[in-house]
């Protein structure tokens, strides 16, 4: 029995997710903090599963220090139009996110190695690589907060000589944009939190970060997951009960 149509949209966007390197790595980050929430930092099988996932997902970053930078490279000056902090605090992001990948990528090449150094030396580097790339992740995500803050305010803020009728038309339509926004600030939240509890700022057990890892990952792959169009199911159930005399359906597809 061939699939429905919208089992096979479903498929799509899976396929869709699934062919990005993000998609891969975000899916694996959740099944990895998973683990680490289920081993609560005992030893056992839960535990092993948790480092042999943070294994896997390093080859699906490579090259993400230099995309996390290129955006300055490209477009080193400021955009007059907003505030300069505002201008600063995105350009930051990219560069301590580029901290963030570069370390993580070290201790990668570290491990698997590719890079040799003084085994007296090895575990302080690891350390120190380990240490500056949570902290840019750390950075990157306050600066992703801050932004994603300030934006929000704008969208909502009453435009000058605006009258109320046109201000709440306006938030209508803005509605999609402010979710989306209010999505990606939750997401950074989580992603900060995460990053506070892996560098040991807080005295939070393994159980609680994991449970910050796998909010962030769920919510990045929620982000990553490509749009379903579901119209055409809607419109077809729509139709059909037309036809049939019965009530039309007002409940739009989810």
């Amino acid at each position: 029995m061939a699939p429905s149509a919208t089992v096979k949209r479903e498929i799509t966007a899976a396929q869709g997710f699934l062919a990005k390197s993000d998609g891969k790595d975000k899916l694996l980050a959740t099944l990895q903090y998973a683990a680490m929430f289920l081993s609560a930092g005992s030893p056992g099988a839960a535990k092993k599963v948790q480092v042999s996932l943070a294994t896997a997902r390093k080859a699906f970053r490579i090259m993400k220090p230099v995309e996390s930078v290129l955006p300055v490279v490209m477009n080193p000056s400021l955009d007059w139009r907003r505030p300069v902090y505002v201008e600063i605090l995105k350009k930051l992001k990219c560069i301590l996110m580029a901290v963030y990948f570069g370390g993580d990528h070290i201790v990668w090449l570290k491990l698997s190695g590719l890079i040799a150094t003084d085994p007296k030396k090895q575990s302080r580097f690891i350390e120190l690589a380990q240490k500056a790339s949570l902290y840019g992740w750390f950075g990157g995500s306050l600066c992703g907060i801050l932004t994603e803050i300030y934006d929000i305010q704008n969208l909502l803020s009453k435009k000058y000589g605006e009258t109320d009728e046109a201000y709440v038309k306006r938030q209508k339509e803005l509605e999609p944009e402010l979710r989306r926004r209010a999505i990606v600030l939750v997401h950074g939240v989580f992603q900060a939190l995460l990053a506070v509890g892996l560098l040991g700022l807080r005295p939070w057990k393994p159980r609680t970060v994991g449970l910050f890892g796998v909010a962030a990952s769920a919510i990045n792959c929620y982000m990553l997951y490509p749009a379903v169009d579901r119209s055409s199911s809607v419109t077809a159930t729509t139709t059909g009960a037309a036809g049939a005399g019965g009530k039309k359906d007002d409940k739009k597809a989810a």
